[in-house]
């Protein structure tokens, strides 16, 4: 019994490795437009299709996120990689009618989505921009960047971050949540799920961006959501760089 055990966990492990490398080859622009040109219709339905034990994960993710980000109404906003608006209630909510939301994201078809839930919403102060999160130019002095869900996905992920680092005016928020791997020991056991899970919605879970974070904001802070499988991170850009 006990050989079968180790047996079947070197196994596990090994399985993992394999599908850990795949994930990183896998994800390329191409099969990113594909599936999110299939996805975007339905992709903000996503947030109450994933749900566990009477939890939903990316809702959690989602308010943390928020809490910490700590917006404002005035507030100006930057959220990157935004999809299909899925932030966009929570951002409105707290800056209101004098702040300012400029969304980009690289797919036409997540974007026409976006622009349905403004309208839904009656919103006039929400920016659509599409551009490619590693090369965008969305302007300048932002409050508060954003992005969720985005920095697995995104092929030249830190080159994103450095945009919206350039966007944000000293003394701003950096904000950022995702899918991660979790270190809870009891929950790497059934790690080796979220690498399968990266080759079917084209994601790679073993980025970890809030240390790239880390290394560059004042008052940095993570907390995570979900046993570990998800995060919410922020830190303050320094008024002297």
């Amino acid at each position: 019994m006990n050989r079968q055990f180790w047996l079947g966990l070197l196994g596990g492990l090994a399985l993992a490795s394999v599908l850990r490398q795949t994930s990183k080859t896998s994800l390329t622009q191409s099969r990113l437009d594909a599936y999110y040109k299939r996805r975007a219709e339905n992709y903000n339905d996503t947030d109450l299709q994933v749900g566990l034990l009477g939890r939903y994960p990316r809702i959690e993710m989602r308010e943390a996120v928020m809490n910490l980000a700590d917006l404002k109404p005035g507030d100006k906003v930057l959220d990157f990689a935004c999809g299909a608006g899925a932030n966009f209630p929570y951002i409105m909510q707290r800056i209101g009618p004098t702040g300012k939301l400029v969304a980009v994201d690289y797919s036409p078809e997540m974007l026409a989505t976006a622009q349905r839930v403004i309208n839904q919403h009656g919103w006039t102060n929400v920016e659509l921009v599409q551009s490619d999160a590693a090369t965008m130019q969305p302007g300048t002095d932002f409050d508060v960047v954003l992005c969720t869900l985005g920095l697995i996905v995104i092929p030249r992920h830190e080159q994103a971050m450095q945009q919206a680092w350039d966007a944000l005016k000293p003394g701003g928020t950096y904000a950022i949540a995702d899918i991660c791997e979790s270190d809870l020991w009891y929950a790497r056991p059934i790690g080796w799920l979220l690498n399968i899970l990266d080759l079917f919605i084209i994601t790679d879970s073993t980025r970890r961006p809030w240390e790239w974070l880390a290394a560059r904001t004042e008052n940095y802070r993570r907390v995570e959501v979900f046993f570990g499988f998800f995060y919410a991170a922020v830190g303050k850009k320094p008024l002297v760089e």
